[in-house]
């Protein structure tokens, strides 16, 4: 539930940090999908004001490091685009795009092994970094020791401390050796796309240190991305120039700023006065003003995210499968896709979104039904009172909400909740905290991490790879892992083992057809909505080419402003 590119709960924390995240999660279903689903488009005639040609102009939040290592939010990764490179991309269509690598590895290029264990790359010749050095499979290795240094804060190691061995077989091959087949490898192993996904970090300016927690580079960056750091003004703007030694060739732009802008709404009035060229993740709160405005087009992008109310399992009366199914009748789903976002939310059922090859339609589905929630409630022992709450043994039936506590949407949809709770004969009680207590490590009493919650309403960013196990397996409970919901199912268990053992998309969709129907029918969390990417752009901006990832810069080299 992290907006990291986690598949946790919440951003790299709504992004931890349920995690999940997600071998080619978009692969050739979402080739067809996202052509035939809904991007969304506005525009209006432009105003032919405003703007600087060749140089693209848009707002992050923040940023705390452009070390891809240590960095904790989305708005990073973000950044890491144009300044990295890794041995894949995933376009528009939902295909790999060779970057570093050449080739993606598989069964018939003999890249993959035939007992799933070995992994080969070849990489990709005559390519430098930023400050004219060569990159080789030097650079490759180097990242991948730098990534498992127990000294190095990185935000996960997740696939990575399933590799036994990394070997260069040349200056430009790479094999990689796993304990065990894994599914997703080739969706993390330096691929953006999954919460544990980096780039490929230069050697010769880093093989020096111990750790890379706090070194030079941290603020001065080298890659091979299409373009490079000019400078950075701490708390005003991230400034970057055209890479002249960029593989592919000079990008079209000249200059991208990202300006930093806390407040969402100083961002909108930027844009609005051509300050900005584009809001690349606008709040759903701000999407009818943005249909607005005269020359700006606005698309609605499916992305792998979705919003949840995840429930504290171990934890009476929650642990009743029954009182989560009632709640899932209880909850007008819709009435917050409408009120709240606008329309921008849509309706879903499982944590693999519509457009994976891996999505299942066949699935028990819960509409808002209150007199099916007291139904349930009355089979489980709860008895109405005089004043509408039930009660059970002269306990009432009361439940804590949990969210961030300014995060000004959810903190709405709690308003909706409570009503809708109330009139299944529920009272929930808002409980919210900072951020930061809310995706703590349980040994810092994480809300979550420790199970101090009853229902949480949080976020899930997720890759490109349906990989769920580090939310949902009964070995990933706190402090092993990110099973915040303490949810075990022996069920559940064994189909995700079978889904991480496969390379084939084939038997893989049997086995997440079987998780997605286990998770539906008991409940360890609620599906609320699934996210649309807000764009909105000027429009002298060309080629911006979405993926359905979060991430929505993967061809920035492309990209131009009239």
């Amino acid at each position: 539930m992290s907006d990291r590119l986690p598949a946790t709960f919440d951003s790299r924390v709504l992004a931890v940090v349920l995690q999940v995240a997600f071998a080619a999660s978009l692969a050739l279903a979402l080739s067809t999908s996202l052509a035939a689903c809904s991007r969304v488009s506005t525009s209006s005639v432009p105003p032919n004001q405003g703007g600087i040609p060749g140089t693209l102009r848009y707002a992050i939040n923040g940023v705390g490091s452009l070390n891809p290592l240590n960095q904790t939010n989305t708005a990073e990764v973000d950044l890491d685009m144009f300044l990295y490179g890794w041995f894949f991309y995933v376009d528009d269509h939902g295909r790999f795009v060779p970057d570093l690598a050449t080739e993606v590895p598989s069964y018939a290029n003999g890249g993959i092994s035939k007992d799933g264990r070995t992994l080969v790359y070849h990489l990709r010749h005559g390519v430098k970094w930023q400050d004219g050095a060569p990159f080789d499979a030097r650079d490759v290795i180097f990242t991948e020791r730098a990534i498992l240094n127990p000294r190095n804060n990185v935000f996960s190691r997740e696939g990575w401390d399933r590799i036994t061995s990394i070997e260069a077989l040349d200056d430009y091959t790479v094999r990689i050796t796993l304990k065990e087949p894994y599914a997703p490898a080739l969706a993390t192993f330096f691929a953006p796309y999954q919460h544990s996904g980096y780039p490929v970090l230069p050697a010769h300016l880093l093989q020096q240190y111990a750790d890379l927690n706090q070194v030079p580079f941290n603020g001065h960056p080298v890659g091979t991305g299409p373009f490079k750091l000019k400078e950075w003004v701490r708390g005003d703007r991230v400034e970057f120039e055209a890479n002249p030694l960029y593989w592919r060739g000079p990008p079209k732009l000249k200059r991208v700023i990202a300006k930093i802008v806390p407040d969402d709404n100083t961002i909108l009035a930027q844009f609005e006065s051509h300050e900005l060229d584009a809001i690349l993740d606008a709040p759903s709160v701000q999407y009818p003003r943005l249909k607005m405005i005269p020359g700006a087009s606005v698309s609605l992008v499916p992305v792998s995210a979705f919003t949840l109310l995840a429930f504290n399992t171990k934890r009476p009366p929650l642990d009743d499968v029954r009182v989560r199914q009632a709640v899932a009748y209880a909850v007008d789903r819709q009435r917050i896709i409408d009120d709240v976002t606008h329309g921008v939310g849509l309706l879903g059922d499982t944590d693999i979104v519509p457009g994976s090859w891996a999505s299942s339609t066949d699935v028990p589905r819960r509409g808002y039904d209150p007199a099916a929630a007291r139904r349930l409630l009355r089979d489980a022992g709860w008895n109405a009172a005089p004043d509408g709450i039930l009660i059970k043994n002269g306990e009432r039936l009361s439940l804590n909400l949990t969210t961030i506590a300014k995060n000004a949407t959810y903190v709405q949809i709690e308003t909706l909740l409570q009503q809708s709770l109330r009139a299944a004969g529920i009272d929930a009680a808002v409980k919210n905290y900072p951020q930061e207590m809310v995706y703590g490590t349980a040994a810092d009493g994480g809300v979550l991490a420790s199970g101090r919650y009853d229902i949480a309403l949080v976020g899930q960013n997720t890759g490109i790879d349906p990989d769920d196990s580090t939310l949902f397996m009964c070995d990933q409970v706190p402090p092993a892992g990110v099973n915040w919901t303490f949810w075990c199912d022996s069920k559940f268990d064994a189909a995700e083992r079978a889904a991480l053992g496969a390379y084939d998309e084939g038997s893989r969709k049997r086995s997440y057809e079987l998780t997605q129907h286990e998770m539906a029918e008991q409940l360890p969390v609620i599906i609320l909505y699934y996210h649309r990417l807000i764009l909105a752009t000027t429009d002298r901006f060309h080629g911006l080419a979405p993926t359905r990832n979060t991430i929505f810069g993967w061809n920035p080299w492309q990209w131009s402003m009239e």
